[in-house]
Formats: structure tokens, C-alpha cells, sequence
């Protein structure tokens, strides 16, 4: 399989609702690496801007968007993209492999309407661009930072200056973090990621992160086989963190774990603390048992397949981790895809969920528990709203003050702590810390 015929494969799985990262790796060992470079620069590069991309393109159209074929679209986006962001190979050469993949399905029109109008993007695009990038507006600004526009109007309106500054943030390429199990092993890590050629040092944030000066297939990373080194943002690191500052003694619970990244990183720092894991999906579930597996923490936590709304921990729990599914909103620099998948509807019910699983988490605590919220979201109905709502109808529930302090953190409007992703390595992310005071009621495990 080629470059360019693997791109548009990939971007018809994303458009039905897979992730890019999941099919590019299912067709990997199918590509040559330049190959396999190729198709993730053009994916991502479409993904991050594609409403950009389409508006650019159809500037250049004879006809409505809405009267091309699906697969003359698609080409369209992927080739604009191409044109106008990536400097690694020729743009005709990219025009001519995506109409010869037009004509190979059988689409003639699509693919004259492909030729005619990539090649004005290419003498005339990059103009184009420059009028879009100079506009002062707000949805001109979210076109270029590839922003659904009613977020963007959403975050100005909540953080005002400051919410346009999110915008902009949305442009920044994400970098590789790895979390290092131990300060020896750190050192001995960083030495061999320098003789690869790997330019990386330790984080001034996250003691146990190593930050690299771009991305790397995590199995090429030095550690990685071992199970000493794990590809990990610093944001999502900070839950763990904040655990361990917290921690007055107690088991511990963490509330839909997904595929196990920060519970083997809770359990690196809780070795002798009882630790159980709930997670909906028996997929998620065993990529957890993976992952314990390769980090050696195999039989160190309990994962129980489970409705964490439904299932019962073996034991009252001192502290619960709830990183609640969400947008992601603070990770679209690494998902694109997500952000044209949600919409206000979608929030919403997001929102719903969140409370829910905040309800439970703060009814199965112990008395004088404390549960950390998160999510990767800089959405405030998935943070702040969550929060008061539930505060509003548990009288027994305070917010305890965040552990840490510094120029990445933001105080909530009024509740909880950002992280702002100003940097390649951190994500946008949410946490509040929540205390249940002695008396309040408790599901008996």
C-alpha cells in the first residue's frame, strides 16, 4: 500500500467514527517508513483544520461543496492540507497521486473536479490563507487554530481575553512525554535515548517525566519494552500527584480507568495501599491488564469489567481517582477527530454522566474521604458546572485547596484547578479535590 492511497483509507475509517492513531497502527506493517510518515502527516494535518481546509478549497469550486462525492471531499481536504502546511514533498506530486487514486475508484468527475481545483490551491491557496490567518475575528481565528466556532465562543465568553489565548493554544503540536518508574532508571533511560539520537531531558514539572523534542513510536523509546518507561502527558501524570499529596491513608479507587495509563502509574506510587480499578469496557479492561502486565505491576490492582455507576469495591474506600469520560477538549492537539464528533447535544449529555458518576464516587467514600475529579476538558459544563452541582446537593462535601501551584495552573471559575496547555507536553486538563465530611452517607461495600 502507498502513501497516498493509505491517507484517504485512513480518513474514510476516522470519518466513520474510528480513531486515526488506531487504524494508522492497524496498517502500519503494510507501509514502507517513509510511507507511514507520509500518511500521518497528511492525516493529522487535515484532522487538526479540516473546516480551514474546506473552506479554502471551496473558494476554488465551480459547484456547492454539498454536490461533491464523498471521496472527491476527502481528497480535497487531505490535499490542501498537503499543500498549504506540509514541506516534504512536492504539491503537483501530491495533485496527481490523489487524482490517480480518484480514477482507481472509479470517480472520473471527482477526480477533474480534484485536479482543477487542487491546483489553484496551489498557485493561489497560500494567499488565500494569508487573508484568513490576518482577520482579527473570532471565527476566522478558529478557523485557523481548528476550533469548533461554538467553543471558541464559548471560551471567550467564560475567560474573556484570556479565552481568545485558548484559541491560539489549540495550534500548538503536541510532544511525546515519557513517565520514567524511577530515578535511576531516568537517568540510565536519558543516556540511551541520546545515543538513539532522541533529543529529550527530564521535565522541571513532573519529576517522574522525561519530555522529548518532538514524538516517537512509543516502542522505539528506550524503557519501553521493559516496562520502565510509559508514554504519558504531564497532565494526566498530575492526577496520581495530587493523590499522593492527598492521601491520608486508606484504600484507594479509581472510577473508569480506561486502558490503565494512570492506574499503573497510581500503583507505582501506592505500593502498599489496597487499589482497585472500574472499567465499563471488558476491551479497556484488559488493556489495563496489559499494561500492569508490561509495567510489572501485574496482580498489584484489582480491575474489575463493570458499570462503575453500578459496581461495588471490595472495601470503603479513603480516596477515589474519577477521571470521568469527556470531550477531551483538552486533548484535541493529539485527537482532532473529537472535536468534530461533539456537539452542544453531545455535552450535554456528557455533562449528565459526569454528575452521576461524581454522585456515586462521593456515596461509596468513607467519611472524610476524598475523591479527585478530573477531566481532560476546558469545557466549564464538564468541570465547574459538574462540581457545583453536585456540592449544591451534598451539604456534607467541601473542596479542599489544590496541592500545587504554578503558571500552569488556573483556579476555576469558582471551582477546581486548570491546566492550561501552553506547553507541547501538557494537555488542557481539570481536577478538583472534594472531601466527604465525616456523617455524610455512604453505599457500604
Amino acid at each position: 500500500m502507498r502513501g497516498i492511497e493509505a491517507a484517504l483509507l485512513v480518513w474514510r475509517e476516522v470519518r466513520a467514527g474510528k480513531f486515526a492513531s488506531e487504524s494508522i497502527r492497524r496498517i502500519a506493517d503494510s507501509l514502507s517508513p517513509g510511507d507511514l510518515t507520509l500518511v500521518s502527516s497528511l492525516v493529522y494535518s487535515a484532522l487538526r483544520r479540516q473546516f480551514l481546509w474546506k473552506e479554502i478549497y471551496s473558494r476554488f469550486l465551480r459547484t456547492s461543496p454539498s454536490g461533491l462525492s464523498q471521496s472527491a471531499g476527502d481528497a480535497l481536504c487531505i490535499g490542501t492540507a498537503g499543500i498549504l502546511e506540509l514541506r516534504t514533498f512536492a504539491p503537483r506530486v501530491l495533485v496527481n497521486g490523489l487524482v490517480q487514486e480518484m480514477k482507481k475508484q472509479g470517480d472520473d468527475r471527482g477526480s477533474r473536479i480534484v485536479n482543477a481545483v487542487l491546483r489553484r490551491v496551489v498557485e493561489e491557496g497560500r494567499d488565500q490563507l494569508k487573508k484568513i490567518e490576518g482577520s482579527g475575528g473570532l471565527k476566522e481565528q478558529s478557523l485557523v487554530s481548528g476550533v469548533p466556532s461554538w467553543v471558541a465562543s464559548s471560551w471567550r465568553n467564560i475567560w474573556g481575553d484570556d479565552g481568545k489565548k485558548l484559541v491560539k493554544m489549540m495550534r500548538i503540536r503536541p510532544y511525546s512525554s515519557f513517565r520514567i518508574t524511577g530515578e535511576a532508571d531516568r537517568e540510565r533511560i536519558l543516556g540511551l535515548a541520546k545515543e538513539k539520537g532522541i533529543r529529550c531531558w527530564q521535565s522541571p514539572f513532573v519529576s517522574s517525566s522525561v519530555r522529548l523534542a518532538g514524538t516517537v513510536f512509543p516502542p522505539d523509546f528506550p524503557g519501553y519494552g521493559e516496562g520502565l518507561a510509559t508514554p504519558q502527558t504531564e497532565s494526566s501524570m498530575m492526577v496520581a500527584e495530587v493523590m499522593k499529596k492527598m492521601h491520608r491513608g486508606g484504600p484507594l479507587l479509581e472510577m473508569c480507568s480506561g486502558r490503565g495509563v494512570k492506574t499503573g502509574h497510581i500503583s507505582s506510587l501506592f505500593r502498599e495501599t489496597p487499589v482497585e480499578s472500574i472499567e465499563l469496557s471488558p476491551a479497556r479492561a484488559k488493556a489495563a491488564e496489559r499494561e500492569l502486565a508490561r509495567t510489572g505491576r501485574r496482580g498489584k490492582v484489582r480491575i474489575i469489567t463493570g458499570d462503575a455507576l453500578q459496581t461495588l469495591p471490595s472495601f470503603i474506600p479513603a480516596m477515589i481517582s474519577l477521571d470521568a469520560p469527556c470531550s477531551g477538549s483538552g486533548t484535541w492537539n493529539r485527537h482532532p477527530e473529537a472535536k468534530w464528533r461533539l456537539t452542544p447535544e453531545k455535552l450535554d449529555s456528557l455533562a449528565s454522566l459526569q454528575i452521576n458518576l461524581l454522585k456515586r464516587a462521593v456515596s461509596l467514600l468513607a467519611p472524610g474521604g476524598i475523591v479527585v475529579y478530573s477531566t481532560c476538558s476546558l469545557l466549564k459544563n464538564e468541570n465547574e458546572n459538574v462540581v457545583a452541582h453536585v456540592l449544591s446537593e451534598e451539604p456534607g462535601l467541601v473542596e479542599l485547596s489544590f496541592p500545587f501551584s504554578g503558571p500552569v495552573f488556573r483556579k476555576g471559575r469558582p471551582w477546581g484547578t486548570y491546566m492550561w496547555p501552553e506547553l507541547p507536553w501538557i494537555d488542557g486538563f481539570y481536577m478538583a479535590v472534594i472531601m466527604k465530611k465525616s456523617g455524610g452517607k455512604t453505599v457500604d461495600g
